[in-house]
């Protein structure tokens, strides 16, 4: 009894990831050359995005920390320039869009 149950659990959470949102329009399936390009293209932004951001934090973390002595707005202004640095380099995405 308990393996049917959790096959109908299954199957219903299967079947509700598979159906499109109630309301919204369907888009229409990306192009096979765009797909092709970011199933190839994936990998490498994930090698290139890795060394990048390890060069960002490591340029950002004294100069925030410099900022923070200075105690001025400008140190305020650099510090919130870094951090979106930061969140651009390290941050999402990291698939290439198809």
């Amino acid at each position: 009894m308990r393996k049917t149950a959790l096959a109908v659990v299954l199957t219903c959470a299967l079947a509700g990831c598979a159906s499109p949102p109630a309301g919204d329009a369907v888009a229409p399936p990306p192009s096979p050359g765009r797909t092709a390009l970011s199933i190839i293209g994936t990998p490498f932004l994930i090698a290139l995005k890795i060394p990048v951001c390890a060069a960002s934090a490591a340029l950002a973390a004294p100069l925030a920390g410099a900022a923070q002595l200075a105690r001025t707005t400008q140190g305020a202004q650099l510090n919130d320039a870094l951090s979106d640095g930061l969140e651009m380099n390290c941050g999402p995405p990291y698939v290439v869009a198809p």
